[in-house]
């Protein structure tokens, strides 16, 4: 099937479809979104959160061919809602915050002169540990062994399991995530880390050395400001629960305070974690002085779009240069509608 995509997009390409979608959608707004970037195997692990910076410098070139006009966040906003967008507008985010954001993908920013945005998500930032969950995950992935023997550990019965088997795997490794996140201090899940690396051979001193999967540290976050890159809000804990006005907004707030220790910025645009959101969350976002929310629904904008559901396109190293280029004209999104209707009128017919 994908292979059959890739070959319509290719084909759409040399056609010249790619660039009248361009044009017909020329006067919305594209917001790209990425997270983390690849210092060693993170892509491989995870190629929906991870992007090599070699494919990262791909897009950066190809958004500088096609002549499209990167602008900052609330610049960007501003002007969709006031209808004086330029052509071909564009804005480039990053979420959570990671290291690797400052090491890999600032520079090439830098190189073309392109503004970002990144949502920090502050509780890691705070805490210069990598990302708990993360961690666990990665560790299973890398391990090399058949069976992993668990006894007398905070998390778990003790028990054996079959690292070749994917459901005893998948549930072993969240079994310790919720046991770490539910019941644990930042202190007890490093020690959980500690241990379960020994397990598995894959020590978390190494992973602690190679800052793949920490957020930014004070210092780096107050750098970006030289480099046209704003911070804005993600939350604190990377929680934001539709069912529980007092906790999201607890979490819109610890994470605005953070922010605020370290440098000076005025934030009010907002991500949602995991793009996960509801329309009952809108009004807990304007009474908190929220000017927009990004979600991870692909497509453009226009001035008709929420100001609290902004569509996004997710990019990663799973994405093929053309896939990318598809979304990037607008291409993929018209097909989108074009289906959609096709398919709304066999329904009801």
């Amino acid at each position: 099937m994908r292979k059959f995509k890739l070959l319509l997009f290719f084909l759409s390409k040399c056609s010249g479809l790619f660039r009248l979608a361009g044009w017909v959608t020329r006067n919305s707004l594209k917001i790209l979104c990425y997270h983390g970037f690849s210092m060693e195997d993170e892509a491989d692990f995870r190629q929906k959160l991870f992007i090599r910076p070699e494919r990262f410098a791909q897009r950066l070139a190809a958004i500088r061919r096609q002549g499209y006009n990167v602008l900052p966040l609330d610049d960007a906003i501003e002007r969709l809602y006031s209808r004086t967008l330029p052509k071909h507008a564009l804005v480039i985010t990053a979420d959570d915050g990671f290291h690797s954001f400052h090491r890999l993908a600032v520079p090439l920013l830098r190189r073309y002169a392109f503004p970002a945005t990144v949502y920090v998500t502050t509780y890691y930032v705070a805490h210069a540990n990598p990302v708990f969950r993360l961690v666990v995950q990665y560790m299973f992935w890398k391990s090399r062994k058949r069976r992993l023997i668990l006894r007398d550990v905070p998390w778990s019965a003790n028990r054996e399991i079959d690292l070749l088997d994917f459901a005893q795997t998948e549930q072993a490794i969240w079994q310790c995530i919720n046991h770490g996140e539910r019941e644990c201090t930042e202190e007890m899940r490093c020690a959980i880390c500690e241990k379960l690396g020994a397990l598995l051979e894959t020590p978390y001193e190494d992973i602690v050395r190679s800052k793949a999967f920490h957020l930014m540290s004070p210092d780096e976050l107050k750098s970006l400001a030289a480099v046209k890159v704003d911070v804005q809000l993600h939350t604190h804990r990377h929680i934001f629960p539709s069912s529980d006005q007092s906790l999201a907004c607890r979490e819109i707030n610890d994470n605005r305070n953070a922010i605020r220790q370290w440098i000076d910025a005025e934030t009010r645009h907002f991500c949602y974690p995991s793009g996960l959101w509801e329309k009952c969350q809108w009004a807990w976002l304007d009474g908190m002085h929220v000017k927009s929310s990004t979600t991870c629904m692909p497509g453009f904008n226009s001035g008709k779009t929420p100001r609290h559901a902004l569509h996004r396109f997710l990019d990663g190293d799973n994405i093929h240069q053309l896939e990318f280029e598809a979304e990037l004209t607008g291409f993929a999104d018209l097909l989108r509608g074009l289906y959609a209707r096709i398919r709304g009128k066999k329904i009801t017919q």
